[in-house]
């Protein structure tokens, strides 16, 4: 779940699938839409998100419904066959990229991301001892291969930033259809974190350990994830978006004294006005 606002400065226009983004953005675009896009939009969201540190609650809420009112800008701007994209509800948060193959039916990239900014729990009572995560950035590859109406992606990455140097993978499936003038898209997938990951986010050690906290060594661990949406244009230049996500946490997360729940949920209703592209 991202809720973030990043603003970029340039734009590049770019042909219907001369690329591939985000699955989490193509799996609603129209099949004539530019590569290049960028728009602004407010929506209302509500979600969970149990995991200590990864928001602005404390401890006795972190467990609870997390409500907001969200601007964000997402985009995604191209020149020759380098790429840099944002996208909302993606798991990463900037992908800088390079196209290394492109066929009529896949495209296959090379990608720096970072998927897990800084955390930090020592302004939470009670975990003042948690020592401070250091966000990652990834290098590896994505794949994405066209079925008509459906998307497969494959992404491979592993961290080079000397911070959990895991490996993280994905594999997930969209497929969209048309109803009247709502554009419907679904979205299912699963997301695996290698042993070093998930021990780097959750992990409790001797020295972080206290009374009320035990030590704890995570496993690797999967997180299936499914998704529902659907898109309404109300004009040239004004899109109604809605959005659901479901995410089970590995038991590897769950079962950590860091954590307190076993799955996450987003929900997202709100107009976006089309700056580029699209």
């Amino acid at each position: 779940m991202n809720f973030r606002s990043i603003f970029a400065a340039a734009l590049i226009l770019g042909s219907p699938h001369a690329f591939s983004a985000d699955i989490t953005r193509e799996v609603f675009q129209p099949d004539d839409a530019s590569s290049s896009f960028a728009d602004i939009g407010i929506s209302l969201v509500t979600g969970k998100l149990p995991l200590i540190g990864f928001n602005d609650q404390n401890l006795d809420e972190s467990g609870d419904t997390i409500n907001s009112l969200h601007i964000g800008l997402e985009g995604r701007f191209e020149y020759k066959s380098f790429f840099l994209e944002f996208i909302e509800n993606s798991f990463s948060n900037v992908t800088l990229g390079f196209d290394a193959h492109t066929s009529d039916n896949s495209h296959h990239e090379v990608i720096l991301t970072s998927l897990f900014d800084e955390i930090t729990r020592d302004d939470i009572e009670g975990f003042e001892t948690i020592s401070d995560r250091k966000e990652d950035v990834n290098a590896g590859i994505r794949s994405s291969f066209y079925f008509d109406k459906s998307i497969v992606q494959i992404e491979l990455v592993s961290d080079i930033n000397d911070s959990h140097n895991g490996v993280i993978g994905a594999l997930q499936f969209g497929h969209q259809t048309q109803f009247r003038n709502w554009n419907v898209h679904g979205l299912v997938g699963v997301r695996y974190y290698s042993e070093s990951v998930v021990d780097h986010l959750f992990g409790v050690s001797d020295d972080e350990a206290t009374e009320t906290i035990a030590t704890y060594n995570a496993k690797d661990g999967f997180m299936p994830t499914i998704q529902l949406g659907a898109t309404l244009p109300l004009n040239e230049k004004w899109i109604f978006r809605t959005n659901a996500e479901y995410s089970r946490l590995p038991d590897s997360v769950s079962d950590s004294p860091l954590a307190q729940g076993d799955y996450t949920y987003a929900v997202q209703a709100g107009v976006y006005y089309v700056l580029y592209g699209g």
